[in-house]
């Protein structure tokens, strides 16, 4: 199990309650899982019904962008970095 953290963007903060959430997990897709068992409403805001990230949800793993792999089954290493980002847009 490797010790990664979750950052949120703080439109998320304001609504799970936290910005930062220190995760055990072996892949990038069970740290997502952890954080949604632990934060319901996160899973809500971030996934459509088919639970892919919302088309406006980039989430990062280190410096890459999740868009770019195959899979989430990543493996994590200690001190790995899992970054949400929301795009704001608007006229």
């Amino acid at each position: 199990m490797a010790k990664v953290t979750l950052e949120l963007p703080g439109v998320l903060h304001d609504i799970v309650g936290e910005g930062t959430l220190k995760l055990n997990a072996k892949t990038l897709a069970e740290a997502l899982e952890e954080a949604y068992r632990r934060m319901p409403a996160l899973r809500f805001h971030l996934c459509d019904d088919d639970g892919t990230f919302r088309r406006h949800v980039l989430c990062f793993h280190n410096e890459e962008n999740t868009r770019d792999l195959k899979s989430l089954d990543v493996p994590l290493r200690d001190g790995d970095r899992i970054s949400i980002l929301q795009a704001i847009s608007g006229g």
